[in-house]
């Protein structure tokens, strides 16, 4: 069933069941049905056919009423994030031309000159003003018949070393993401779920549509607020939470008691066992799970967290999912070795809008080729070494700076990490950290190798030590590496100028 015939169905069996609850506004499926409706018979009265539409917004009831309804109306959803530089949206508006933007009133009053020529088909969240989303809304009836189209909506990478890709995704292929849910993580009920991330990041997106997939009842948050997020978990028992791994450190640190939560699922980065046992300890009798996957790959291995084997890998595929670990040759190596990871699966993404040569790079004879560097053990658990694109060679040595970031992160005296390789007359490139401490002390470089050599070979380790106020994130909750290695060498720079 496609995902819009879903809603419908559940509109019609539980007109009355809430949809979307932001904590004091809900609309139950009936309601969200007929705004999905009015939205698709506005886009086509104005001649939309098969047209991107953008929805530039933060978290708010009115993207799920744009964004189904665009679907209806057999066009195609670009969520954008305001957070984004206006350099970056305006890159990406001229790539994708949609033919209507939906947006934050703020943003467009800050960037107005960038949307003049959208002026006709630009409308703003906000409260019944002229030109405004919810005045246009008003004036619309429903449109009775809904349209398919082969892509189901178009979204951007985060961007962790550079400028955001935009990847398709199809009908069929959330649909069979929705159902590796259910079949991997064997939930008791699917009443209430959460993603308190924003929508423009795939696993928030994916969280709202399974949820309304499946009849539940959607829990938004217009951003991650802690002590919003718990209060709601307090009010709603069995709640099931997307979440990555920064949003539960806040969680672990502000809760005081048991939530009755009924599992909370991280992704986005690689969860810390240290983070992990707080999680066991405080959260009581939720199921914990941690997962890995890619925006364009969907699901790829879970791991139940109450497990205690193998806590260091990325668990096992999800059903339905083939993984295979080749070198550069594209040949199989041998179990327990790295190499590169490909996947093939129903759920992957179709391809990247608009850059063929870029889309023909990461599939290689029906394998989507991951860009990360991972191993499998003998009983089938699968392990992240790194990303490629970060590996650094130093002395003729591949080192994998996630590897190295994990055991770091463990030091008490660390709240955050980042591991590099700055090029160097002699090593090729130097094994830096930059590290966001704790308090005042701070290590020295010789205490921090003192401690990581009890876990890596002292070639992994960082020679120099980069103090960090700050750091940069995307909005999926990673660092962005690129500006950050940007930000370090500018730092650089005026040390050498002022030496």
């Amino acid at each position: 069933m496609q995902i819009i015939e879903s809603i419908l169905q559940h509109a019609l069996t539980h007109p009355n069941k809430i949809a979307l609850s932001d904590g004091q506004t809900q609309q139950t499926y009936w309601q969200l049905a007929q705004k999905m409706k009015k939205v698709a018979y506005g886009l086509q009265q104005i001649g939309c056919h098969n047209d991107k539409i953008a929805i530039l917004s933060k978290n708010r009831m009115e993207f799920v009423e744009v964004f189904l309804g665009t679907i209806y109306a057999g066009c195609i959803p670009v969520p954008l994030d305001p957070k984004w530089s206006s350099n970056e949206v305006k890159v990406i508006v001229d790539k994708c031309q949609p033919k209507v933007i939906f947006a934050e009133i703020d943003y467009i009053q800050k960037n107005m000159d960038d949307f003049q020529h959208y002026s006709d088909y630009l409308f703003a969240f906000a409260d019944d003003e002229k030109g405004s989303y919810s005045q246009w809304l008003a004036g619309l009836q429903a449109l009775d018949t809904f349209k398919t189209n082969e892509v189901l909506f178009i979204a951007f990478t985060s961007g962790t070393t550079g400028m955001p890709k935009g990847y398709m995704r199809t009908p069929l292929s959330w649909i069979k993401s929705f159902r590796a849910t259910i079949d991997a993580f064997q939930f008791s009920n699917m009443e209430h779920i959460s993603a308190p991330g924003p929508f423009v990041q795939s696993l928030s997106l994916f969280a709202l549509m399974q949820s309304l997939y499946d009849g539940a009842t959607f829990h938004l948050f217009t951003h991650f607020d802690v002590e919003a997020v718990i209060d709601r978990c307090k009010e709603t028992p069995d709640m099931i939470l997307f979440v990555v791994p920064t949003m539960i450190e806040r969680m672990l640190e502000a809760v005081t008691e048991p939530l009755p939560i009924q599992a909370l699922i991280s992704s986005g980065a690689k969860w810390n066992d240290a983070s992990k046992r707080k999680a066991k300890k405080i959260l009581g009798n939720t199921r914990l799970f941690e997962f890995y996957g890619a925006s364009e790959a969907s699901y790829i291995s879970f791991y139940d967290v109450n497990d205690d084997r193998q806590s260091e890998s990325v668990g096992k595929p999800f059903p339905g999912v083939k993984i295979s670990i080749r070198d550069q040759n594209f040949q199989e190596v041998p179990q327990g070795e790295i190499g590169q990871l490909f996947i093939k699966s129903d759920m992957i993404f179709s391809g990247y809008f608009n850059m063929p040569e870029e889309t023909e790079k990461v599939f290689y004879r029906g394998w989507l080729k991951m860009g990360d560097y991972a191993f499998e053990d003998e009983e089938g658990y699968l392990y992240i070494a790194g990303r490629a694109k970060n590996m650094i060679i130093s002395g003729g040595l591949n080192i994998y700076p996630e590897e190295v970031e994990l055991i770091l992160k463990s030091i008490p005296e660390i709240v955050e990490v980042m591991v590099l390789g700055i090029p160097d007359p002699y090593w090729g490139e130097k094994v830096i950290s930059l590290i966001q401490w704790k308090g005042s002390k701070h290590l020295t470089v010789e205490e921090i190798k003192t401690y990581g050599k009890r876990y890596l070979p002292s070639y992994k380790l960082p020679k120099e030590i980069v103090a960090i106020e700050q750091f940069i994130y995307t909005s999926s909750g990673k660092i962005a590496r690129q500006k950050m290695r940007e930000s370090l060498q500018k730092v650089k720079s005026c040390e050498m100028q002022s030496s």
